[in-house]
């Protein structure tokens, strides 16, 4: 039985859950753990970029995905209740709060201001406990309270779009566009975890590049900065792409060139294997190399030059997931189509 909007907006939002909540608690321990003695903007820079990056990405995917759930009939609602949606909800003025990537992000940044700034007043022997409790429970809440109030706005939006396409103004994309958005994220998130790390004993440079101990702190560092820049980068999008399509916002020459040869032919369980192993090499190598070279010890532009061969590999794969996702979102619309055209065929003897 194909279900109403109401109940597949319930799946879709319980659905949600559990990456939300997982992502930012992942990612808030890793906030908790480097970041010592933090100060104010540390604690909103952090919540801020963990949380910003997760809105952003479920408001703009949603217009797509909405798309997709409405153009190939996953749902099914009377024309009555179609015709109320589209009537009773507007998609302007503060409304746009909540489904627009822009405005609910802003409104989700103001928010964590307000909670970090409540959280630090309470003083320093709660502030990191505190810190806890909003990136585990209270941010992911609102979080999912923005998804909540956005699918609503997503759904007239899609059927909106369904009922007079023709006059629906696209924005043709190509994959270096959102294989770029995609970078911006992840290195916001990444530069506000892992830049404050360098006040740890761990990684004090007083005995130079080439101390063993910070050699070694230093390949688990950027080690563990791979495999979160790696499965951030093999996120599927198929579905998303796939109403984008429909409604002309891919651009015909999505892809302007096939993915690099090495992880096109390798399975993603080597390429996991060979990445590990190149970064782990390379953590060592660029030590030694600061430490012949006597450059000046200093933790950021050291770790922002280390951290180049990570964004190439996460350029690499990100460019295969949304190749790969083109390439299957184009197959399920040629589908789609067919059935579509055999339907109206019915329709038409009818």
């Amino acid at each position: 039985m194909i279900p109403n909007f109401d109940t597949f907006s319930t799946r879709y939002l319980r659905a949600a859950r559990i990456p939300v909540v997982l992502v930012s608690a992942l990612l808030t321990s890793s906030l908790l753990r480097n970041v010592i003695d933090i100060s104010l903007w540390e604690m909103v820079a952090g919540l801020g970029a963990i949380s910003l990056s997760i809105v952003w990405s479920m408001m703009r995917d949603g217009r797509g995905y909405w798309v997709y759930t409405v153009f190939t009939m996953r749902v099914y609602e009377t024309p009555e209740e179609i015709a109320r949606r589209i009537e009773h909800l507007s998609l302007g003025g503060a409304s746009r709060l909540f489904y627009q990537p822009l405005a609910a992000s802003l409104l989700t940044l103001t928010v964590v201001v307000l909670l970090s700034l409540a959280a630090w007043l309470c003083g320093p022997q709660y502030r990191y406990p505190l810190i806890g409790l909003l990136g585990v429970v209270l941010l992911p809440a609102v979080m999912l309270w923005q998804l909540d109030r956005s699918v609503p706005f997503l759904i007239r939006q899609a059927m909106m779009i369904h009922k007079d396409k023709a006059n629906y103004a696209s924005r043709p994309r190509r994959l270096p566009a959102c294989l770029a958005e995609d970078l911006l994220l992840g290195l916001l998130v990444n530069f506000a975890l892992v830049l404050p790390i360098g006040r740890k004993a761990e990684f004090s440079l007083a005995a130079g590049y080439g101390n063993p101990a910070f050699i070694v702190a230093f390949m688990i560092l950027l080690t563990i900065v791979m495999l979160f820049m790696f499965f951030f980068a093999i996120r599927p999008r198929r579905y998303v792409i796939l109403g984008d399509m429909l409604i002309g916002n891919i651009a015909a020459d999505f892809a302007p060139c096939a993915p690099w040869a090495l992880t096109a032919r390798l399975a993603r369980p080597w390429r996991l294997v060979i990445w590990l192993i190149a970064v782990a090499l390379w953590s060592v190598a660029i030590c030694l190399l600061f430490q012949m070279l006597k450059l000046p010890q200093s933790f950021v532009p050291f770790y922002l030059c280390s951290l180049l061969p990570i964004v190439l590999i996460y350029c690499a794969e990100r460019y295969q997931a949304l190749y790969d996702n083109h390439l299957e979102a184009q197959e399920m619309r040629q589908r789609y189509e067919t059935i579509a055209a055999a339907v109206n065929a019915k329709l038409n003897k009818a």
